[in-house]
């Protein structure tokens, strides 16, 4: 899967002209090195990093994450990792104003979570 990602990512890169050097610094304070590994399916991304490489390629998370093909380590797994691929569509197919809601929900539910777990 990281390797498919990866080279959608390096398709995407190659033709909006930047070079992994350029791409990285637009992302964050990354080095080429750490891009080539996106690529090259070496190293995951954490969300944050997919979205914010969507945004600087000019591209949705869903179009570099459509029908991806997810390894069955087992079955369980691969279950969850196409929810996880699927609530990330549904969630960039929603308008900006609700996905701004649902973060707020989310990081309630978070703390919400965190003050349960401080006090036990």
């Amino acid at each position: 899967m990281l390797k498919e990602l990866g080279a959608r990512i390096r398709e995407r890169r190659i033709a909006s002209g930047l070079s992994a050097g350029d791409a990285a610094a637009r992302v964050g304070n990354y080095s080429s090195r750490n891009w080539y590994n996106w690529e090259n399916g070496e190293r995951a991304m954490a969300v944050q990093q997919l979205l914010d490489i969507a945004a600087v390629l000019n591209t949705s998370v869903a179009a570099l994450t459509a029908d991806l093909t997810i390894p069955a380590a087992n079955p369980m797994n691969q279950q969850q990792q196409q929810a996880s691929v699927a609530l990330l569509r549904d969630y960039w197919a929603l308008p900006e104003r609700e996905r701004l809601a649902v973060k707020r929900v989310l990081k309630q539910l978070r703390r919400r979570e965190q003050n349960n777990f401080t006090r036990l």
